[in-house]
Formats: C-alpha cells, sequence, structure tokens
C-alpha cells in the first residue's frame, strides 16, 4: 500500500498543481478601467455613459463584481460565473448584448487572458424583451 501511495504522489501533485493554476488564472486579476459612451444596464439598474472601474470582489470565489463610477463611488454589484474566450484580447474587453436602443454588460475579460467573467444576473427589463421575442445584438468594446 506505502508503495502505491509512492507512486501515486507525483500525479497528485501535479494534478493539484494544474488546478491551482487553472484556478488562478480564473480571476479578474486588476480593476479594468472603461470609458462606456452610452447607457447600459446590469440587471436591473441602468448606468448613464461614464467612467467606470469593474472589479472582483476578494474572497468571493470569483462570484462577485463590484462597478465603480471614477469618483470611487459603488453604482453596483453583480453576480458572476467564470467565462472563456476563443482570443485572448491585447486590450481588456466589455461585451454587451443589444436589444434595440437598450445595452446590457454581458462579459467582462482582461487584457491578454481568455478568461473573464460573465454576468449571471438577468434583469426584469431583459426578460421582458426576450419574452416579447427580441434577439439580442452581442458587440465588444475594446478598452485602452
Amino acid at each position: 500500500m506505502k508503495t502505491h501511495l509512492k507512486s501515486l504522489t507525483p500525479v497528485l501533485a501535479v494534478l493539484f498543481l494544474a488546478v491551482a493554476a487553472l484556478r488562478s488564472n480564473a480571476q479578474i486579476t486588476n480593476p479594468i478601467q472603461a470609458h462606456i459612451g452610452h447607457s447600459f444596464m446590469i440587471g436591473d439598474k441602468t448606468l448613464p455613459p461614464g467612467d467606470y472601474t469593474f472589479h472582483i470582489e476578494p474572497n468571493t470565489d470569483l462570484g462577485v463584481m463590484d462597478v465603480q463610477t471614477k469618483n470611487g463611488d459603488n453604482v453596483a454589484q453583480v453576480n458572476i460565473r467564470q467565462s472563456l474566450d476563443n482570443h485572448r484580447p491585447k486590450h481588456s474587453e466589455l461585451i454587451f448584448r443589444k436589444y434595440g436602443n437598450t445595452e446590457f454588460l454581458s462579459k467582462v475579460y482582461e487584457s491578454g487572458s481568455k478568461e473573464g467573467v460573465a454576468v449571471t444576473e438577468t434583469g426584469k427589463e431583459e426578460q421582458r424583451l426576450v419574452q416579447e421575442g427580441q434577439h439580442a445584438l452581442e458587440h465588444t468594446e475594446e478598452q485602452q
């Protein structure tokens, strides 16, 4: 039995390190500064055009993202989950779902990482638009 455990130790160590590396890369590690030139919704909250900072709340297991204004006022807190993109963006990206003239924040990616976050909360307005049969157009806004 001891010999069997000794032979499994290197394999378990590699698996542990691989999972830890994936887990640590899953988070947006730096606050993302964004200038958004149009109003947009997060859940049921409408935010005006302006400068915002998006950052992951520490110790939430990649579960909560705060949105702050340029002055540092918290204007929204939203539940999120991990999201994988098909490319590694050169600049941070915000992805919106647009129904007519109404836009909803959908995903956020940090520059240089395929791993970002997706907003998990669907507000009442977006649910209403979907029930009416409207289809979202998704668009990406790169941030410098």
